[in-house]
């Protein structure tokens, strides 16, 4: 990413005004920055918006890196070796040499540090720019007197490495814990790939190679996209996980950072010696709640027209679209229609807006359908019918909707930007 290599080049001489005898004002405060959220602004300055999330190059952050090591509550041992298997810039690494001893000066710190700290990335300027940050990360905390030039850091840092976790298999075996924020691109699904196909999110492969290649009680820290969390279409593979992962903790996190409209989580866990099924770990949190739910109310489903992709073939229905809705309103009179030969729809009905985020006002809004015939409906709208065929039940329905423990609930349940039809199902009917 050569975009990036003018601010490697700062780094390094950054590094280089860390070695002067003479005393350098700014040294200290550009220090800080270089270790503190820097090179993550300085990636979205120089690289191009569609290139970042074509190769899912988003930097973790320090305070992220921090939450991420903290939430880990690492017990570290002299033998402790540690992987990312995308480092990036280092900022997960970094944070974690902060729990690291140092030695009596910087070289010899930088050598220690080296034997315990591995990882990957495939582009070069972002593994030169994790060595160098490591090495101003020991700098930052080795007195003046201490800092003396330092040999190459290739040599310092061996196991950094140009290369690519999903090829490269043997530096799992080495690692007492992996440590890793995977991109988050969609990628086709690995051929012969148990639990998903077609697209699929690239976060779920990284972590399969991660739990498939290392040993047994091997510790994994990962940040990854709420998705993987509460989405249904991930639901085999969090059970393939957590057959072979022993799951401590699942931290919901929020927005992975003000610029990345991505809600991100934490699992820290250990590998299991051998696969088991049992038990279940609670991913998604979950009330005690005795009484009715959505789903014992209406059944819930997703609209079945795809507009760009289903031809105009078929008879002729009313055609509902979600931009064409009024919020909380009832609708019983059409201005669009098409020719369809899938799922229709006799109303009454609700329709929900799929597209949603946490904090909107109202994570899911809703608009009561009438109308004698059946309807067809776009797919970025979910369609609520009610089990005793009443407009009375969906008049209800926009009311439980609406109310602010809805929000919370959802908010709770999934972190996802859009809606899913088993989140919605397991919305609380309360007391309405």
């Amino acid at each position: 990413m050569e975009a990036f290599r003018p601010y490697v080049v700062r780094l390094e001489d950054l590094l280089g005004r860390s070695m002067r005898p003479e005393r350098d004002a700014a040294f200290p405060k550009d220090l800080d920055a270089a270790l503190d959220g820097q090179p993550s602004t300085e990636l979205r300055r120089q690289v191009p918006i569609d290139v970042l999330r074509e190769t899912g190059a988003f930097f973790t952050g320090s305070a992220l890196a921090k939450l991420a090591i903290t939430a880990a509550d690492l017990r570290l041992s002299a033998d402790v070796r540690v992987f990312d298997p995308a480092c990036g810039a280092g900022d997960l690494l970094v944070a974690f040499v902060g729990h690291l001893p140092c030695s009596s000066d910087l070289r010899s710190t930088l050598r220690e540090w080296g034997h315990q700290v591995l990882a990957l990335d495939v582009q070069p300027d972002f593994v030169r720019a994790t060595k160098l940050r490591l090495a101003l990360a020991a700098v930052q905390r080795q007195s003046p007197a201490s800092r003396k030039k330092l040999s190459s850091l290739d040599d310092l840092f061996p196991g950094i490495c140009l290369g690519s976790s999903l090829v490269e298999e043997n530096v799992y075996k080495q690692a007492t814990h992996i440590l890793i924020n995977p991109p988050f691109t969609p990628v086709d699904a690995p051929e012969a790939c148990a639990w998903g196909s077609g697209k699929v999110n690239s976060a779920a492969v990284f972590m399969d190679a991660c739990i498939s290649r290392s040993e047994p009680d091997t510790q994994i820290i990962a940040i990854l996209p709420d998705v993987l969390r509460s989405g249904s279409r991930y639901a085999k593979w969090r059970h393939l996980f957590e057959d072979r992962v022993a799951l401590r903790k699942i931290q919901i996190v929020g927005q992975f950072d003000r610029h990345t409209d991505v809600d991100v989580f934490l699992a820290v866990g250990q590998i299991k010696k051998k696969p088991t099924s049992v038990p279940r770990f609670d991913w998604i949190p979950c009330e005690q709640n005795s009484g009715a739910r959505v789903s014992d109310k209406f059944e819930v489903s997703v609209g079945a027209v795809v507009s760009y992709r289903d031809p105009h073939k078929g008879p002729w229905f009313p055609f509902i679209q979600a931009r064409d809705l009024p919020s909380w309103k009832v609708v019983s009179a059409f201005c669009h229609h098409r020719r369809f030969s899938g799922k229709t729809f006799k109303p009454p009905f609700v329709v929900v807006r799929r597209t949603s985020r946490p904090g909107d006002k109202n994570r899911a809004v809703g608009t009561v359908i009438r109308g004698r015939g059946p309807i067809a409906v776009e797919n970025h709208l979910l369609v609520l019918r009610p089990q005793d065929g009443t407009v009375a039940s969906c008049n209800r329905l926009l009311a439980v909707l609406k109310d602010k423990t809805a929000n919370q609930f959802l908010d709770r349940r999934i972190r996802c930007r859009h809606l899913t039809v088993s989140a919605l199902s397991d919305l609380p009917w309360g007391g309405q």
